[in-house]
């Protein structure tokens, strides 16, 4: 398989495709953006024969998205979108080998939905493949999770990142270092030169936070505020940041990681409160600002 990083994981998936010791259900867990939903495309390529771009013995199930203040996220998978998969699985294979079901962002499946899952798993059908494509398992119901076999993914080290994605790139390791192990992030900063240096002005915004007074912060607040999207891409590199510096990691701000901790809370909490509730997101932001 072609996937950066995770040379375990991807060897164990080959080796499965190899004995031919396939089971019916599969749970990829791990961060996201490590390679884990190509991982299930590419496993599920091979186990159903599929060659081209269109192969109608694999179903690719992901959350639909909604835009709210700005803000792009993603919704429940609900039960009808179950049912209508059972339905199809009562077909037979257009190629005579496997059937595959990639159930992307599958943390996203609502109560009702797991539980009509739950009954295609405890009836399994030995030419049905179900991947379950995750980064949290505990959202996902145990009694799914305990008929799955477990497929791990991690993040992949610096230097692998740097060797397979920005090899030969002057600023390579600046580059490494924003995409936190992820390289999917460091495709698209290959990608985007305009990203990288969006998000040194992130961080430097951040650092400057520590030396305003609380009459420039509010100010900042004031300003950051009107734009939705654009003040949660600014939490998002700021939480990379401080989870860095408190792992002592090419800190880019100096703070205790004691502080870095509770910051790194206080922000999680402040961008839930902008998406899930009616507060006013300036005043969000001020409260925030007090805790620095």
């Amino acid at each position: 398989m072609d996937i950066i990083g995770n040379a375990k994981t991807v060897k164990l998936l080959d080796r499965i495709i190899e004995t031919g010791k396939i089971a019916n259900a599969y749970l990829f867990l791990g961060p996201s953006r490590v390679g884990k939903s190509k991982a299930a495309l590419e496993f599920s390529k091979k186990i159903t024969g599929g060659k081209g771009k269109i192969n109608p013995d694999l179903i690719i199930i992901e959350p639909e998205t909604e835009e709210k203040k700005g803000v792009t996220r993603k919704l429940d998978i609900k039960v009808e979108t179950i049912r209508e998969l059972q339905h199809k699985l009562g077909l037979t294979s257009n190629g005579g080998k496997y059937k595959a079901v990639i159930i992307d962002g599958a943390e996203r499946l609502n109560k009702t939905a797991q539980n009509a899952l739950l009954k295609t798993l405890e009836e399994p059908n030995e030419k049905v493949v179900l991947i379950l494509v995750a980064q949290n398992e505990k959202k996902i119901l145990s009694t799914i999770v305990s008929r799955c076999q477990k497929i791990r993914f991690g993040l992949v080290s610096d230097a692998e990142i740097e060797k397979n994605i920005l090899f030969g790139r002057k600023d390579a390791r600046e580059m490494a270092f924003w995409s936190i192990g992820r390289p999917g992030i460091a495709l698209e900063l290959a990608d985007d030169p305009t990203m990288l240096a969006y998000q040194q002005a992130a961080a430097r915004e951040l650092a400057e936070i520590f030396g305003k007074n609380l009459s420039e912060r509010f100010s900042s607040a004031e300003v950051w505020s009107k734009d939705a999207a654009g003040l949660q891409k600014r939490f998002d590199i700021w939480l990379i940041v401080l989870r860095e510096s408190m792992l002592g990691k090419n800190a880019k701000i100096r703070v205790s990681p004691d502080k870095a901790l509770r910051l790194i809370e206080e922000i999680a909490e402040t961008t839930r409160i902008i998406k899930e509730t009616n507060s006013n997101p300036r005043l969000a932001v001020e409260n925030l600002f007090l805790k620095f």
